[in-house]
């Protein structure tokens, strides 16, 4: 069964949860599916199992490489322009304010797209997005070096950490990193329940499903010390 993880531990047993790292596009904000089509068509890339970041960063010139991040810039512009907030995402926000949980953001969009976010479905006494880390922090997700890096700001272990996200890159990230693992559901998604199980720890239709999860606990299959 692993290891019980809860916002309040109440057994010598179980670990702490001190942080939550959300991932932004699909899981604080709807999917839209669209767009990770529309930047590979944008940037010529057609080979389904090849990362879009590794692809630009392979291309043989730099002047090939900005004309690619132009592309896809485009194309995030077009989705921020279209971005709708997941549902359950202030409830969830204010529980973990009002428990002084740590937030933070872990994605491989923009940080224009992220303030955009915030700036337009997150009050300002709910924006408590202490640290963020885009596209720009190397290595991206599925490394867990941007969950390692939050954690060593928080000065926590990445054992008291829980990762949030729709994507396997997500999934991986925090399993790699020695965090939770909570999948956000939508309607492209399921497959990774089958495929990719054992990376997934606990999974939800809508964030505020999350707070229960914190309450009653987080079977987590990353065995842990960590209190």
């Amino acid at each position: 069964m692993g290891v019980l993880m809860k916002l309040r531990p109440s057994l010598p047993s179980q670990t702490a949860i001190k942080a939550i790292v959300f991932d932004m596009d699909g899981t604080l904000c709807l999917p839209q599916s669209w767009m990770f089509k529309a930047m590979r068509d944008a940037v010529g890339l057609h080979d389904a199992q090849m990362d879009i970041l590794t692809f630009i960063d392979e291309l043989p010139s730099k002047k090939l490489q900005d004309e690619a991040n132009l592309q896809i810039k485009r194309v995030e512009a077009q989705a921020m322009a279209e971005m709708k907030p997941q549902p359950g995402l202030l409830e969830l926000l204010r529980f973990l304010t009002l428990h002084n949980v740590s937030t933070g953001i872990c994605t491989r969009n923009l940080m224009t797209a992220v303030r955009h976010l915030i700036s337009k479905f997150v009050p300002p006494e709910l924006d408590r997005f202490h640290h963020i880390l885009t596209r720009e922090f190397r290595p991206t997700k599925p490394s867990p070096a941007p969950l390692l890096h939050i954690a060593t700001h928080l000065r926590i272990r990445p054992e008291n950490m829980v990762m949030v996200g729709d994507s396997w890159d997500d999934m991986e990230c925090g399993r790699a990193a020695g965090c939770a693992t909570i999948l956000v559901r939508n309607n492209t998604n399921g497959v990774l329940l089958e495929k990719r199980g054992h990376l997934i720890d606990a999974a939800v239709n809508d964030l505020a499903e999350i707070i229960e999860l914190l309450q009653s606990g987080i079977h987590s299959n990353k065995s842990s010390d960590a209190k």
